[in-house]
């Protein structure tokens, strides 16, 4: 049985549809990758992104317990760290 984690992301700065784009296809990657730990993801998120030409691009993971066992996370996406 796979474990799915959801994400909610807050994308700094999100008006830059570029780097909104990096996101969601480094995120998309890291998924089919089998990345499915909250913290393991994001660091995977933050190393494609800053391959893709951003960086100074950082991946901040927030889990609480609740969010732990609802298998939830809050990812803080900077582009320009």
């Amino acid at each position: 049985m796979t474990t799915t984690t959801h994400i909610k992301a807050k994308i700094t700065p999100w008006d830059d549809p570029a780097f909104v784009r990096a996101f969601e296809a480094a995120r998309d990657q890291t998924t089919l990758d089998g990345y499915a730990d909250g913290l393991k993801a994001g660091s995977r998120v933050e190393h494609v992104l800053r391959e893709a030409g951003y960086p100074k691009a950082t991946v901040e993971v927030i889990r609480t317990a609740r969010e732990a066992l609802e298998q939830t996370s809050h990812w803080i996406v900077k582009r320009d760290g």
